[in-house]
């Protein structure tokens, strides 16, 4: 399992941000590597995307869905991807291509202006997407986490920082 966790600060409230990471079309469209996406419901979106392992692009559909919210802190989605026309060439890559995703996403309010953003995304990838998907996020995770950070805050207005996961003594 690929996991990818972070703790973020930014200067908006608490209400803002809830309703932000609500709208699930907003947030795909801040995905780096979302090329395009369709709103489905209230919950759901299906995105198209596109990373690139060296020169070679493989693309992949996801389809993402809101399951859970809790106290306007607490929500969580899931979804499942698999490859798109380009990667379905590679022959091996299709038999062996689902991915269950399982994102879970904190918020804290630091003062009425301050926000603290926890998020955690598992991607279950088996076989030959396991391997790729572990080249791409060893070798970009940095640069597609940024991306995303200064998309959300763009979108919503106020910078984000990247807090880092706490250290355990």
């Amino acid at each position: 399992m690929i996991t990818i966790e972070n703790y973020l600060t930014t200067e908006k409230d608490v209400e803002s941000v809830w309703k932000f990471f609500n709208d699930v079309a907003a947030i795909a469209g801040c995905v780096p590597t979302c090329r395009s996406f369709q709103k489905i419901d209230e919950n759901t979106v299906s995105c198209d995307l596109r990373l690139k392992l060296g020169l070679i692009p493989l693309d992949s559909k996801a389809v993402v869905s809101i399951t859970e919210r809790k106290n306007d802190r607490y929500l969580e989605a899931r979804g499942e991807t698999e490859p798109g026309e380009v990667t379905k060439k590679f022959g091996k890559v299709v038999t062996e291509s689902k991915t269950k995703l399982h994102i879970i996403l904190e918020l804290e309010e630091i003062n009425p202006t301050k926000t603290r953003i926890h998020f955690k995304i598992n991607a279950n990838a088996v076989g030959q997407m396991k391997r790729i998907y572990e080249s791409i996020i060893g070798g970009q995770r940095a640069k597609l986490e940024s991306q995303f950070v200064a998309n959300v805050g763009k979108v919503m207005g106020a910078p984000i920082v990247i807090e880092g996961l706490p250290q355990v003594a």
